[in-house]
């Protein structure tokens, strides 16, 4: 579908962005002192891997309606197929991709501390090069899979139940992160 060539450089774009201000955020943390104690090590970690979630899945939804959008409105024509794959694509691929890369993001920045490296020189750019790379390789792997797996097998019921748990997983996501005091101001004001 030409409309998964429209959702590649919307998805890129906001991920990367969402990864590094993920990476300024935990390296101001523990440049700070904020990361001193495993247990504010532990409180911020999940609380920005829940706001990171919450964040992607948003993106991710975002993402793919524009794409579904300009592309009917350059086809003229609106294949369900073709939504629930970008829909389906996106949200898999923002939601794995900010998982591992959130996981990357925080170990570079618990060694840099370890290792007495400022983790503003290491992780942000490490965010920079991989997020796009991550990223792309995870939406190709996963819209290939979806589409082989299951658009030609008309199996197109898994793609709505993908599509219904991502999105009802972004309230929980939002909760999470707002009961996280490290995390609250974040949902409010970026």
């Amino acid at each position: 579908s030409s409309d998964l060539f429209i959702l590649v450089p919307a998805l890129l774009g906001l991920k990367g962005n969402l990864e590094m201000t993920l990476a300024a955020r935990l390296s101001t943390a523990a440049n700070t002192g904020g990361m001193e104690t495993a247990a504010a090590q532990k409180s911020i970690i999940l609380g920005n891997l829940a706001l990171i979630q919450a964040q992607a899945l948003v993106v991710g939804t975002l993402a793919s309606f524009a794409a579904v959008l300009f592309g009917w409105l350059s086809d003229g024509v609106l294949k369900i197929e073709d939504t629930l794959l970008l829909c389906a694509s996106s949200l898999v691929t923002a939601s794995v991709a900010s998982l591992v890369l959130g996981s990357f993001m925080i170990l570079v920045i618990l060694l840099s501390k370890r290792w007495n490296v400022n983790p503003d020189n290491v992780a942000t750019p490490i965010a920079a090069s991989l997020g796009d790379l991550v990223t792309l390789a995870l939406l190709s792997g996963t819209s290939n899979a979806l589409y082989h797996k299951l658009v030609a097998s008309r199996h197109l019921w898994v793609m709505w139940l993908l599509c219904s748990v991502f999105l009802c997983l972004i309230p929980v996501w939002i909760y999470i992160s707002y009961r996280n005091p490290m995390t609250r101001k974040v949902l409010s004001s970026g």
